[in-house]
């Protein structure tokens, strides 16, 4: 009976994943309180002065921890939990709403920022340095005077934004994607008629909301608003911090399978899976989503050998050349970033040809 009971437990797990795999879409993600609060900021296109999008509010409003904060409830990451407050907290000041929420929301920075001391550098979210300082900024600006803006710990935030943006050309943010297109809210005096080149087929700059969002109310571009209100419709005011993904889980979910060494149950889903990636694959090689006129090394190094590895034409000597090289630039540059992908592609060198 118990082996009975395990063959159909086995059973039912096979099928839950097999549904899982078929129903990616554009994939499975947790919603930001950071980037609904910037789009709960933009204000009515056509002029009102009233938010456009509402239902991010609400959300905003239903979505706050008891603690006062908002984020990961399960999991407690000072960068985390300190960016997606004090974003809330500027949407419903700016609005003014919801003021005793906006309240704890102040005091749980108070009483939390210096956390930011002894927080782990790898924990650190997308583009931290730059758009920690921008909000702190618009919180000042619109009177919130209960925030520790002197704390010596903000002091080395904004230094650290200094330095990283003296590194970057300002000509090159206009003129080609780059990762800052994930963090335009964080960044000033920005030629916009050169940026709105960049854009996504979607209307996205990347596949960030958040950076979208602050496009959208320097430009009130209508490419830019039919990407927001879709995302502010499928989630019921909410936003996940990237949209879509639809690139990076499909791969990962197929290199976890083949790791668990249980792939062979899946056989007829991970192809179609790859020849899903494939259809969206560069020379240069792929984001973590489509149509992103970006490549990253992660879900390039990810792509590329798994694509190989199931006898996909890639072009390796392409990708060996404009990435590897990327990789060991920032590797010098940045003693955080994170190279276990990156070895993907080093540690099984039969997936690229010599010379």
């Amino acid at each position: 009976m118990d082996v009975l009971n395990n063959g159909e437990a086995l059973e039912g797990g096979i099928d839950y994943v097999k549904e899982t795999l078929d129903t990616m879409g554009e994939g499975r993600t947790s919603l930001s309180p950071y980037d609904t609060a910037w789009i709960a900021l933009v204000r009515n296109v056509d002029g009102l002065d009233l938010p456009q999008f509402p239902s991010s509010l609400q959300w905003i409003a239903e979505n706050q921890l008891s603690d006062g904060s908002w984020g990961d409830e399960h999991f407690f990451l000072a960068y985390d939990r300190l960016v997606n407050t004090i974003a809330c907290v500027v949407a419903l000041r700016s609005w003014n709403l919801h003021s005793q929420k906006m309240e704890k929301g102040i005091t749980f920075i108070k009483e939390n920022i210096h956390k930011l001391v002894t927080a782990e550098e790898e924990n650190m979210t997308c583009g931290f340095e730059i758009v920690f300082p921008a909000l702190l900024e618009r919180a000042r600006n619109l009177g919130i005077n209960d925030i520790p803006y002197d704390a010596p710990v903000v002091k080395e935030i904004y230094a650290a934004r200094d330095q990283k943006m003296k590194r970057i050309p300002k000509d090159l943010i206009h003129t080609v994607p780059t990762t800052l297109l994930f963090s335009l809210e964080g960044l000033q005096n920005l030629d916009w008629k050169k940026l709105l080149r960049l854009k996504t087929p979607l209307g996205s700059f990347l596949t960030s909301p958040s950076s979208t969002a602050f496009a959208l109310m320097e430009t009130k571009d209508d490419n830019c608003f039919r990407y927001l209100d879709d995302i502010v419709k499928t989630f019921n005011g909410g936003a996940p911090h990237s949209y879509p993904a639809d690139l990076f889980p499909r791969l990962w979910a197929v290199d976890r399978l083949q790791r668990l060494g249980i792939s062979r149950f899946f056989e007829s889903q991970i192809t179609d899976i790859l020849s899903y990636v494939y259809r969206f694959w560069t020379d240069e090689g792929i984001f973590s989503a489509r149509y992103s006129g970006f490549c990253d090394i992660d879900d390039t190094s990810m792509g590329f050998r798994l694509l190989r590895l199931h006898g996909f034409s890639v072009n390796a000597r392409r990708v060996r050349r404009t990435h590897l090289s990327f990789f060991f630039f920032r590797k010098s540059e940045n003693k955080n970033y994170q190279s276990r992908n990156k070895s993907y592609i080093l540690r099984e060198p039969n997936l690229i040809p010599n010379g």
